[in-house]
């Protein structure tokens, strides 16, 4: 059955049309039907030799979207599309939370790009360096022409010069970053059930998380999630320990949502769960021991660092107009003033809409903007206009503990479990792959039923 099942594959991919295999046949296989498909050197040539060739830096969500969206809009045209990045798979970022408090596993939330791949090209390497002036982008495996670049190479955290914070505080962007949360937790809620001090238990039991903003605040209700929901079952001597979760912020508000009395609910629905927040404050030094600040000193043997973002190096190189964070500068076509052949997306873009708008560095955001990217680009190579970008949100959605949540949905609020409900329905349905939608279902069904994973993974640290 299996051997007719892929004998018939072979003769579709020989004898039927392309645009049906890639529009409905491949869909059916998992989208890995690729023997009728060129392979990448085959594609690479068609690049090179393409007119216009469009080179697209970063596979992130304004990335991808706008690789996608050019594959379908530029067929029967010269032009090709290469897509370069770091990785072999674009990450979903928004699912990571599902990792970190052990409801999925790391390759979940991992789509490899080939499962996606139309007829574009795709480059697994470092960018190392764009030159404007020969219009080139050089790489860790070669350099590459373009005549429209596309930057999309998102952004990296902050680390402020506070003293200590690269010694004591843990980041939250990566896949290996939510395994080193787990093990943290873990590894706190193992010592702690061995220590009889009680001032040593407490603060292996407290823990704080700089920065209010969306990373901030989910990264903190993740915590109190995990600790209540996947471990203090298995440690019951712990369950009637005091946890200590503190949300430090900077200004004077928490920032998961655009609407302050939003916000401010956000907040709420935090404190009832027993989670601290501080706003206001400013982080002035993390030790060993806890985090200084400018309303006094917070014990916690684990600090998490979530506040601010800025421009990878290759981004801040690039002669042009920068913002404070190294953003690249753009006009309302979100193309470099001077450079109509350069456009930036995403966190590496600083962008004010055609209504004089700031564009937030959401996934949401650079979702849109990749699409309008796409649009735009085949628009002006039928000889249209350049339209101005403009923005207009869906919503927000932010988890905020076991089973709760909070989102704005047009002028709609939404709270509790239809808010983390629907947190999960769009982003499962935003995922590009069925083959992920359905192990991420099965995974988080299996955890509802035999519980979390608890289980330490080394990282070789």
């Amino acid at each position: 059955m299996l051997q007719a099942i892929l004998d018939g594959r072979r003769a579709l991919s020989q004898y039927a049309d392309a645009s049906v295999l890639e529009g409905w046949i491949y869909p059916l296989f998992g989208g890995r039907i690729v023997s009728c498909m060129p392979g990448d050197e085959a594609r690479l040539a068609t690049y090179l030799s393409a007119s216009p060739r469009i080179l697209i830096l970063g596979a992130g969500f304004a990335g991808t979207n706008a690789a996608r969206q050019l594959d379908r809009r530029l067929r029967g045209t010269g032009a090709h599309v290469l897509l370069v990045d770091r990785g072999n798979a674009s990450l979903f970022t928004p699912l990571l939370w599902t990792v970190a408090d052990g409801r999925t596993a790391p390759s979940d939330v991992m789509v490899p790009i080939r499962d996606f791949q139309g007829r574009f090209s795709f480059v697994h390497a470092d960018v190392e360096e764009i030159d404007i002036a020969g219009r080139t982008v050089r790489t860790s495996v070669g350099s590459y022409p373009y005549d429209i670049l596309v930057v999309a190479l998102g952004s990296i955290t902050t680390l402020p010069p506070v003293p200590g914070i690269h010694e004591h505080a843990l980041g939250f962007r990566y896949p290996v970053d939510a395994i080193r949360l787990r093990n943290r937790l873990i590894q706190a809620v193992e010592v702690a059930r061995h220590t009889a001090d009680a001032a040593a238990r407490s603060a292996l039991l407290s823990f704080a998380v700089v920065g209010g903003g969306d990373t901030g605040v989910e990264l903190a209700a993740t915590i109190h999630d995990y600790l209540h929901a996947a471990l203090f079952d298995r440690y019951p001597e712990l369950k009637g320990e005091q946890v200590r979760i503190i949300v430090l912020e900077r200004a004077e508000r928490l920032t998961p949502m655009e609407r302050p009395d939003l916000s401010s609910h956000a907040q709420q629905m935090l404190e009832r769960s027993g989670i601290e927040v501080h706003t206001g404050t400013t982080v002035e030094g993390i030790t060993a021991d806890g985090v200084q600040t400018s309303a006094g000193d917070f014990p916690a043997r684990t600090v998490f660092w979530a506040a601010g973002i800025s421009a990878p190096p290759v981004v801040r190189a690039l002669p042009v107009e920068h913002a404070p964070n190294g953003a690249v500068i753009v006009d309302t076509t979100l193309r470099v003033p001077g450079h109509p052949e350069i456009i930036v997306v995403g966190d590496s873009a600083w962008i004010y809409d055609a209504e004089g708008k700031p564009v937030p560095p959401t996934a949401q955001a650079a979702r849109v903007e990749g699409i309008y990217v796409a649009k735009s680009i085949a628009n002006s190579l039928r000889g249209g206009p350049a339209r101005p970008f403009t923005y207009r949100s869906l919503g927000h959605l932010a988890l905020l503990g076991l089973h709760t949540g909070l989102g704005e949905v047009g002028p709609i609020e939404v709270r509790g479990f239809p808010a983390w409900l629907l947190w999960h329905a769009y982003y499962l349905y935003r995922i590009p792959t069925w083959g992920n939608r359905v192990r991420i279902v099965a995974d988080l069904i299996l955890a509802a039923i035999f519980g979390r994973e608890a289980a330490q993974v080394p990282l070789n640290e």
